[in-house]
């Protein structure tokens, strides 16, 4: 028999330890005085199985809980002692975790002090405990729950589920037609939910060639510079496209009508004037040295370089234009003027894209070298 496990609670300035018995004693929890009577734990624990039992009694205490139930609830770390707890003291719950275990995750999140009302939703039908804990409760509602794909590592996934749940709105319907619905769905459904269904929408959540916030970032920069522009509703504009590839052809689009709307309307008064020349630049690496080419460089590589015409101007920022291996812009922050200290900003290709390898080695090779030669004419 597995002896039960002791929680030194004292030692984080409790009056009292926690003792959690084995799983064959359906993990009965106790706060144990050290001069009165055991009490049973109400509820949850508020932490993970992982942080208490790093021990080699711990280890041993762990073994007597089902192997597939510790893989089931280890991503609900904060709610894992009460999810097992009310699987080791009722069969329909243990039901729920193996076939729904988010929902018993809602109700120990409503309960989470007070397992004699955990254990009473757990004996209602699936539906019922959606009723009874303020969710939508169609059988449209548990299908949504079984397309889910989440890893609840974040706080936000289960935040993502609630308000789809939430009985006032009923936006789970907007994913009927989805097999699975991962968190990038859920992410543009929440920001933009007129995407959700459409061709591009199941490529924003689907496609994995992107990160989530990258996707993000460029729809949200593609829709500003629509406003921007004046374009007549450019949400709608947006969602009628088909890819995230058609995303990025009018992103370049419009880039190129932003700067070309910027450089008619907003030309600086110091556009004439030529641009410091702090750093040295090579066969490879030229300067862009005035405006006009600032302004030129933006528009053929598809990105903004343009708004820095006034720290460059002013000696805070470096330009430069990079011909081979790839074409290539690169920024140079000027952190100090006196002495000369500075820091690669960017390497940007066309719309924004990554350099190579080998053109990144390039770049701070020609850089330590522009460093070492100021370092040389101040010391001459």
């Amino acid at each position: 028999m597995t002896a039960a496990l002791t929680i030194p609670m004292r030692d984080l300035g409790f009056d009292y330890d926690v003792e959690l018995h084995s799983w064959h004693d359906g993990l009965a929890g106790f706060r144990t005085f050290n001069h009165q009577s055991n009490e049973q734990l109400e509820g949850g624990l508020g932490l993970g199985l992982d942080l208490v039992t790093q021990t080699e009694a711990g280890q041993a205490w762990l073994t007597s809980i089902p192997a597939h139930l510790l893989k089931i609830t280890a991503p609900f770390a904060e709610h894992q002692y009460q999810m097992l707890w009310l699987a080791a003291n009722c069969e329909p719950a243990l039901q729920i975790l193996l076939s729904r275990p988010v929902l018993l995750l809602l109700i120990c999140e409503q309960c989470c002090v007070d397992n004699q009302q955990a254990l009473a939703f757990c004996l209602l039908g699936q539906r019922q405990i959606l009723s009874a804990l303020g969710y939508h409760s169609s059988k449209a509602a548990l299908k949504f729950i079984d397309k889910l794909t989440l890893t609840y590592q974040r706080e936000a996934d289960l935040l993502h589920v609630k308000r789809q749940l939430d009985v006032r709105f009923c936006h789970f319907s907007r994913f009927k037609h989805y097999q699975q619905i991962n968190l990038n769905a859920l992410s543009v459904d929440h920001m933009y939910p007129f995407f959700t269904g459409t061709p591009l929408g199941l490529d924003l959540a689907f496609n994995q060639q992107q990160g989530r916030s990258q996707l993000m970032a460029y729809l949200n920069d593609t829709l500003h510079m629509g406003i921007t522009l004046g374009i007549f509703d450019p949400l709608q504009r947006v969602s009628q496209l088909s890819s995230i590839s058609d995303l990025r052809q009018l992103h370049d689009r419009w880039v190129v009508e932003r700067n070309e709307m910027e450089l008619v309307k907003t030309r600086p008064q110091n556009a004439d004037f030529a641009y410091p020349q702090l750093l040295t630049a090579n066969g490879q690496i030229k300067p862009i040295s005035r405006y006009d080419e600032l302004v030129a460089e933006g528009r053929e590589q598809g990105h903004c370089i343009a708004i820095y015409h006034q720290s460059i101007a002013n000696g805070h920022y470096c330009a430069f234009k990079m011909v081979k291996p790839e074409r290539m812009t690169i920024g140079i922050k000027i952190t100090k003027t006196q002495p000369l200290m500075c820091e690669i900003d960017q390497i940007r290709g066309a719309s924004n894209s990554m350099p190579s390898e080998q053109t990144r080695e390039i770049v701070y090779q020609w850089f330590e070298q522009t460093k070492a030669q100021l370092k040389q004419r101040k010391a001459g």
